[in-house]
């Protein structure tokens, strides 16, 4: 292992101070001896930080005392850190244990000049992501990670040992006189996808594809300038100030897109998120708005020839409105107009339409806001599904707030925009028919009001 490669990096914390993870395994055990081999050349404090997760028992309290000893024997400052994980609630161990170490590390080291992150991520682990992410859709930039130098959450962390294998490590601590270093006992156990494609999978690979580790680590490197060049290009774009004007959008590179929504929201855009966006842009600009769900809190509003983030509207702030369709009325909910008519046919030109049986249906609609466990029997399959199901399967918006129309009973009988229901179908026998039409607004007016106007 060639430790001048790791030269760079060091020097750019000149007279700065360094964390280092020290887990006492054998790639963070280098990363430490190699931040200290750079500290009196470069001025920097340097400490090491032991994350006790007291998972294994004794094993982990071993684990800690050999990190102290092996500190303080060297000279270099350390903290043991107790950072218990609740192992009771839902969710992967592997992912609340680093979001865990990522809020300790920015109490430590964020959105402070000067401070940076040493962890000991080296090739091998680069691979593994590479191929864990490929299977998860990431895009170029998430197949690379991690990166030699990024920041995250305010937190700039360093990975001087991505170039080098495992099998290199090791061999410089054994030249260093290290024969002795930490191993997690649940590394050996296939019991997540990781430790599964470690010691599993990639050994049988390997060992058929001859020079297979070698050639992964040369095209994640050629594939490290590609993305390279696609950040400097998204950085370029979103400097130009023009991320509030839907043309921007239109005429940008889709391999830029979820780049520079990354600058913008200083966050990774969801696949889904990126599918409706490239929908959106697709579509001819709205006469009034159109959004896009970010959270549960934020969207993305289109409107006219600009593009913002608003905060989103709460469901429960919109009324359920009694709807007399026998005048042939219109009523607003929300952003909703809602209109009845007499028809003779049974065609619909989309999903914000609905033609039923005016005999079964009755005079007076219900027209709500779904609510969370509502259900509908659907039309053609005569399944009683929920209705945030059906709007998921759909990949339709949960803003603006889509509403539903219920019968005088409280049954669903149509979710504009999602499906129809199978209620008051129309049928051979039908002799009356009634089309239902929901048309979003061109401007939103007060929640419930209503208005009439001739058909």
């Amino acid at each position: 292992m060639d430790i001048e490669l790791c030269r760079k990096i060091f020097s750019s914390q000149r007279g700065g101070r360094i964390f280092v993870g020290f887990s006492g395994g054998a790639d963070s055990t280098a990363a430490l001896l190699t931040a200290l081999r750079f500290r009196s050349e470069y001025g920097f404090q340097l400490t090491a930080v032991h994350f006790d997760h007291h998972l294994r028992g004794a094993e982990s309290d071993a684990d800690a005392a050999f990190c102290r000893r092996f500190a303080e024997e060297r000279g270099i400052d350390i903290e043991v850190i107790d950072l218990k994980i609740d192992t009771s609630s839902c969710g992967s161990l592997e992912e609340k244990a680093r979001a865990a170490r990522l809020a300790r590390w920015k109490m430590l080291a964020g959105d402070r000049p000067g401070c940076a992150v040493v962890l000991g991520h080296h090739a091998d682990d680069r691979i593994e992501n590479f191929l864990l992410r490929l299977l998860r859709g990431s895009n170029l930039s998430g197949l690379l990670s991690p990166r030699a130098v990024c920041d995250v959450g305010g937190v700039r962390f360093l990975r001087p040992l991505l170039p080098f294998p495992r099998r290199e490590i090791e061999l410089f601590l054994q030249e260093n006189g290290i024969r002795d270093w930490r191993t997690d006992s649940t590394n050996a156990v296939s019991d997540c996808a990781r430790n599964a494609l470690r010691n599993d999978i990639l050994p049988v690979m390997y060992g058929f594809f001859g020079g297979a580790q070698e050639g992964a680590r040369r095209c994640l490197e050629s594939l490290e300038l590609d993305a390279d060049f696609l950040d400097s290009a998204a950085g370029a774009a979103f400097d130009r100030g023009r991320v509030n004007e839907r043309d921007f959008w239109k005429k940008l590179h889709p391999a830029l897109v979820p780049r520079v929504i990354r600058l913008w929201k200083n966050a990774v855009p969801s696949g889904d998120f990126l599918r409706r966006l490239r929908q959106e842009l697709l579509r001819s600009a709205p006469a009034g708005r159109r959004s896009l769900p970010w959270s549960d809190t934020e969207f993305l509003v289109f409107e006219k020839a600009s593009v913002y983030w608003a905060e989103k509207a709460q469901t429960t702030a919109l009324p359920v409105l009694r709807w007399d369709i026998t005048d042939g009325g219109s009523v607003v909910w929300g952003d909703w107009r809602f209109c009845a008519a007499p028809t003779g046919d049974t065609c619909v030109a989309s999903k914000y339409e609905a033609v039923f049986d005016a005999e079964a249906l009755g005079d007076v609609l219900l027209i709500a806001p779904a609510l969370p466990g509502d259900r509908m029997r659907v039309f053609g399959t005569g399944k009683n599904l929920k209705i945030k199901k059906l709007r998921i399967d759909a990949k339709v918006p949960s803003h603006p707030v889509l509403p539903v129309v219920k019968n005088a009973a409280g049954e669903i009988l149509w979710a504009p925009g999602i499906r129809h229901g199978a209620i008051a179908a129309v049928t051979g026998g039908t002799k009356r028919k009634i089309r239902l039409q929901c048309v979003q607004r061109s401007s939103a007016s007060v929640s419930g009001s209503t208005s009439r106007n001739s058909s």
